[in-house]
């Protein structure tokens, strides 16, 4: 099973043990200063340890000051440097995995607010996404930054490393020369094709000149750019053939769109074209990445000839054992990701990584041993939505004899609902993969009631973990127990089939996926929120994806408006801005204004037992990044 992924390949003279690379993603777990520390050694080796062929790094500066693009950042331009990523280097090639360093100059997409400095880039303009204005880089200067990347390469090949990759993507510095939508110079280093490929062509002859003809450089570019003139992918394959003459040995193939990351209502291998177009350009070998979260798809691109190296990325924040699951056919355990972008999430708040699915990416160091203290004692887990898995799972782990009741006919609590909404197949992936770990754990599971005191008592346990979700708020306003007045659940489950006019009050990620799926259903939509803006607490590109798609049905979104009452055939808000009352037509009304404890339940557990646990949306209402992390780390600590 999956003999192309399997495969052994070549970058150059380097042989790679199969045809899977996590391509390079922010971590923050660097030392500000740009050292390796020993969280980053063991995230990275826990991937290699996974079976992964090449792991290509964090973007790593090569330069202090205007070069640095993260707080917590690694870095190649000082001979120290050379000792730091030694240590990282080592550790990898403990196993069969390769290592190539991604160098990244951030040009206009730095932040003084990290640096310190204005940013820089080959012309004075700041990016149409939002930025600062850069200091346009003198010939000189540019000249210099060469020989800078130049310097970071050699820096990597004394540390060991197996490769470079250039950044010249996403809108960093290389790109910034490389398109015609951000470079406007008129010196050497601008204007005319050639001109433009100066600077990334100069850092490649200089860089095989330096480390050698065999020592392998790799150069990330956009096949496209949803920039007025950018970069598309005709142009990309003219730049694709232009790198290789210049000495690349292969060609890494991204895009420069929505921030360049896809939320997951996109479809595994959306950038097969891309990658298979600059195939077509080129003898190199081009790595691809296409929002690939399981082998199927990855094995799916090789076999169209797409890519010769399947980048999988956010799937190995998921998994670091992707592979080794993978290839030794236990592909349903991999815990997929579910394309929450929780992950940049935390990032774009200077915070760590971290994983809604995996709890320990990031922490493995922390959690590499847990106390074995279990000695088979029983633990009753109550409700088997992601918090209360988690808990179960990392309760097996330490040796005790965890028991997960839910009322439900199957795992996953609100999980169960929250797949229902459009494109949310990976939410049900998810689950499933969670009940095959709980059934290969052997845990026990009691399902198709819901656990009373009795119940647990019944097994006379050692502790009781409160996983029980939490219940939709109901506002107490008048007319909200008339019959077409529905949560939200009630609608994605289809319990309640709204038609006409629906006014859904929230606009949270349940509420914005409940006016999308009562759109799709050829009702006409009306949003209101009291906030100022909708979805709060939800990474941007996410809600840009669902708003383009509300858009489409032409759903009325009202911020700042506060539900007062809800009547025969309608109800009325109060905009807050002036506190003037707005009548809507509403046939139905659906609630989706979030969810409190469920608190007669846990004051019942509580009297019964000494020794209870709340984890999850039963402690806080929240997303299943702060469930899971939640549930996992008072798992790992129970005593």
């Amino acid at each position: 099973m999956f003999d192309l992924l399997k495969q052994p390949g070549r970058i150059g003279r380097l042989a790679l043990s199969n045809r899977v690379f996590m391509p390079a993603m922010g971590v923050f777990f660097a030392a500000p200063g740009g050292g390796v520390t020993d969280d980053l050694i063991a995230y990275y080796e826990a991937r290699a340890r996974g079976g992964v062929g090449l792991i290509i790094t964090e973007v790593t500066r090569v330069e202090g000051g205007a070069g640095a693009g993260e707080p917590c950042q690694l870095s190649a331009y000082r001979p120290s440097d050379v000792l730091e990523l030694q240590r990282l280097v080592d550790v990898i090639h403990k196993y069969e995995t390769a290592v190539f360093v991604q160098l990244q100059h951030p040009g206009r997409e730095a932040s003084s607010f990290i640096t310190g400095v204005q940013p820089v880039a080959p012309s004075a303009v700041a990016n149409p996404m939002g930025g600062e204005i850069p200091s346009e880089l003198s010939t000189e200067e540019c000249d210099a930054l060469v020989a800078k990347f130049i310097f970071a390469a050699k820096i990597v090949s004394m540390s060991g490393a197996d490769g470079v990759e250039l950044h010249g993507a996403h809108g960093y510095l290389i790109n910034e020369f490389l398109s015609p939508a951000m470079n406007f110079r008129t010196d050497k280093y601008g204007g005319s094709f050639e001109n433009r490929m100066r600077f990334v062509t100069d850092i490649l002859k200089g860089i095989k000149a330096s480390c050698g003809q065999d020592f392998p450089v790799s150069v990330r570019i956009n096949a496209q750019e949803m920039l007025p003139g950018g970069i598309d992918l005709p142009e990309a394959q003219k730049i694709a053939a232009s790198l290789e003459s210049s000495g690349a040995d292969a060609i890494n193939v991204s895009c420069y769109t929505l921030g360049c990351i896809e939320p997951g209502t996109f479809s595994q291998g959306c950038k097969r074209d891309l990658s298979l177009g600059i195939k077509r350009a080129v003898g190199v070998p081009v790595l691809g990445v296409s929002n690939i979260k399981d082998p199927e798809a990855a094995e799916s691109l090789l076999a169209q000839g797409a890519v010769d190296f399947v980048g999988v990325g956010r799937g190995h924040l998921a998994d670091p054992d992707w592979c080794r699951k993978a290839f030794s056919g236990r592909q349903s355990e991999i815990r997929k990701c579910i394309g929450c972008l929780a992950c940049f999430g935390e990032l774009a708040k200077l915070n760590r990584v971290k994983c809604s699915v995996n709890p320990e990416a990031g922490r493995e160091r922390e959690y590499a041993r847990p106390e074995m203290t279990g000695n088979g004692r029983t633990i009753a887990v109550i409700g088997g939505g992601p918090a209360g898995i988690e808990a179960a799972l990392t309760l097996k782990r330490r040796g005790f004899k965890p028991v997960i009741f839910d009322g439900a006919d199957r795992l996953g609590g609100t999980l169960n609902t929250a797949d229902k909404g459009y494109g949310k197949d990976k939410i049900t992936s998810y689950v499933d993969s969670l009940i095959t770990q709980v059934e290969k754990a052997g845990i026990e599971i009691q399902l198709g009631k819901p656990a009373t005191v009795e119940d647990v008592k019944a097994i006379s346990p050692a502790g009781v973990i409160l996983a029980i979700g939490a219940e939709p708020i109901i506002p107490p306003v008048d007319g909200v127990k008339g019959e077409r007045v529905v949560t939200a659940e009630s609608v994605l489950l289809e319990q309640t089939k709204p038609t006409g006019n629906v006014a859904v009050i929230g606009a949270g990620m349940t509420g914005l996926e409940t006016a999308e799926y009562l759109a799709l259903k050829g009702c006409r939509v009306t949003m209101a929120d009291m906030l100022p803006n909708i979805g709060s607490g939800i990474y941007p590109t996410v809600v840009a994806d669902v708003m383009g798609r509300l858009a489409e049905h032409a759903v009325t979104i009202l911020t700042s408006h506060k539900l007062v009452k809800i009547l025969e055939g309608g109800l009325e808000l109060q905009r807050l801005s002036d506190k003037q009352t707005v009548r809507l037509e509403a046939e139905w009304v659906v609630l989706a204004i979030g969810v409190r404890q469920r608190r007669a339940i846990l004051d019942e557990f509580r009297a019964a037992f000494d020794r209870v646990l709340t984890v999850g949306d039963a402690r806080v209402g929240a997303r299943i990044l702060e469930a899971t992390q939640d549930a996992h780390g008072k798992a790992f600590v129970f005593d």
